[in-house]
């Protein structure tokens, strides 16, 4: 297995397993022109990066992140893990794994103070996953809005 930074040619197969999260997670897949835009963060603008896992030649994992200041406290970013996806071919043939161990590297290398991401409460097998790795949950409980809310809040 070789994890490495993704490339533009990559792109589709990006795409792909962007799809096919959205899927497990009962969501509309992204349609071509918020696929575009997706690549176009991560390969012109910089507003996120990726990681690619391949497998016997073929991309079966992807992790998706950016980086935030982190703690003004101490003044030390983190790196927010906004996409975790393993085809389902290739689940349980430690590609998350290593996905999760570049990610590490990669915060050391940038004296992150944390790794963060959110898992839906409904996916156990992730959640056995992530305390497999040593993970755990924080205190901080998570809010949002969404697109409705937002306008709402907004006034408009």
């Amino acid at each position: 297995m070789t994890v490495r930074r993704a490339v533009r040619d990559d792109g589709a197969r990006l795409i792909e397993l962007d799809r096919e999260l959205a899927r497990f997670e009962k969501l509309r897949p992204p349609d071509d022109e918020e696929g575009a835009r997706l690549l176009s963060w991560i390969f012109d603008t910089g507003k996120l990066e990726a990681l690619v896992a391949e497998l016997d030649g073929r991309i079966e994992g992807i992790a998706l992140f950016y980086e935030t200041p982190g703690s003004t406290f101490r003044a030390r970013p983190f790196l927010y893990l906004e996409d975790l996806v393993v085809s389902d071919g290739a689940r349980s043939r430690g590609v998350g794994e290593a996905l999760m161990a570049a990610l590490a590297e990669e915060a050391v290398k940038r004296n992150a103070w944390r790794l963060h991401w959110a898992v839906l409460d409904w996916n156990v097998r992730a959640i056995q996953f992530y305390d497999r790795l040593g993970a755990a949950q924080d205190d901080w409980l998570h809010y949002g809005l969404d697109e409705e809310g937002l306008r709402k809040l907004a006034g408009g």
